[in-house]
């Protein structure tokens, strides 16, 4: 379904970025995986079962999108497919009143640059290649149910422009070819939400009642990127087992 497509997948060491990653390769795709650490990648890399080419890249680093998606295609050989996959949270509790009151503007700074700003700019780089390369690609961007939730803060802001910003983009270049759709995941079993492997699945706040994995939202991200998924376009796609429903 996938076979002989190029990737990049951004922080995709651990978590939902390397399951969609090993997903890529076990379908066949060449895959760029990146993050901050060079070791930590290489590690992730070796578990993957496909082609898999770890490169640092800080998703915050903005300013090198271009040279790092070129960077990506040279070493695969192309690009037809983009996770913007990196991701932060605030460091206060932004559903606290107390501590939503203490977000510094550094760490406002911070989350926007990491969880909307990395994904305008690697959007931006992916389809200028792939129209000047005349690739008809695919660009999935990770965001979050806080984004379909009441903004109290950074985070919420961040996923709420990352989702306005798949629309915006997914209808813009539809009719060059290049499909441009979302995942926004509920609480998921990761290291980020603090859940660790043997920790129990339960989830007393999800209708079904437990975290989603991360194959469960692998699984999703391999048909939004496949050519049956052509006609959703522009979408963010919920995977939260009811969880924002209210």
């Amino acid at each position: 379904m996938l076979k002989g497509n190029k990737a990049i997948v951004t922080g995709a060491s651990r978590g939902i970025g390397f399951a969609i990653a090993n997903e890529l390769a076990k379908n066949g795709c060449s895959v760029v995986i990146t993050g901050r650490n060079i070791e930590t990648l290489k590690q992730a890399a070796t578990k993957m079962d496909g082609s898999v080419v770890p490169m640092v890249w800080d998703a915050s680093q903005i300013e090198l999108a271009d040279s790092k998606i070129n960077e990506a295609a040279t070493l695969i050989g192309g690009l037809d497919i983009v996770v913007n996959n990196a991701g932060i949270f605030a460091q206060c509790n932004e559903w606290n009143k107390n501590t939503l009151l203490e977000t510094s503007v550094n760490e406002w700074e911070s989350v926007m640059k990491t969880n909307t700003s990395s994904i305008f700019f690697t959007m931006q780089s992916a389809v200028k290649y792939m129209l000047e390369n005349n690739i008809k690609g695919n660009i999935l961007n990770i965001t979050s149910v806080a984004g379909n939730e009441p903004v109290y803060g950074a985070y919420g802001a961040s996923k709420t422009a990352a989702t306005e910003l798949t629309r915006g983009w997914g209808k813009m270049f539809a009719s060059d070819g290049i499909t441009i759709n979302g995942i926004a995941p509920g609480p998921v079993a990761t290291e980020m939400n603090n859940w660790h492997e043997g920790d129990p699945m339960e989830h007393n706040c999800i209708p079904f009642g437990r975290f989603a994995t991360i194959k469960e939202i692998a699984n999703l991200a391999m048909y939004l990127l496949s050519k049956e998924a052509e006609m959703v376009c522009g979408e963010t796609v919920i995977l939260d087992g009811a969880y924002a429903i209210r």
